[in-house]
């Protein structure tokens, strides 16, 4: 059994021709020529900014990705906040600027490092966050 082209070609006659569905489609207000991207002026200054903004992209990239920067900062122990702090009270010459900056410290080291450390030390692996999440959830339901 063959196919339609080998009964052509074993009998010499040409294939049939096979004609196109006609189309109810509308034709085109604009011929396909007039739309090249190349014609448009309106997409010069847009391609300029976009030029302009992968440039500045890459710089803050380059500026980020430089030792020392805040993406390669580990954050510090409570035992070094805590240096931090009151070294940064003692620079203060008024004993009660002093006060409330090591105030200011103490409330940074009680509230806000604790929380943030453990924030970052549960959600350093997938396993440790899906325990950490777990834990949470059996205390507040059966606390």
């Amino acid at each position: 059994m063959g196919t339609l082209s080998d009964e052509a070609e074993r009998e010499g006659s040409p294939l049939p021709r096979v004609q196109a569905p006609e189309s109810n489609a509308e034709p085109r207000a604009y011929p396909r020529e007039s739309v090249a991207l190349s014609s448009l002026p309106a997409l010069a200054p847009v391609t300029e900014r976009a030029r302009a903004a992968g440039a500045a992209l890459a710089r803050a990239a380059e500026y980020l990705d430089r030792p020392g920067s805040l993406v390669h900062a580990r954050p510090p122990s409570l035992a070094r906040a805590r240096e931090f702090h009151q070294g940064a009270a003692a620079r203060h010459g008024a004993p009660a600027l002093r006060a409330a900056r090591l105030l200011y410290g103490y409330l940074h080291l009680l509230l806000v490092k604790p929380s943030l450390n453990f924030l970052e030390w549960a959600t350093e692996t997938p396993l440790r966050l899906a325990v950490a999440v777990i834990i949470g959830l059996v205390v507040w339901y059966f606390g």
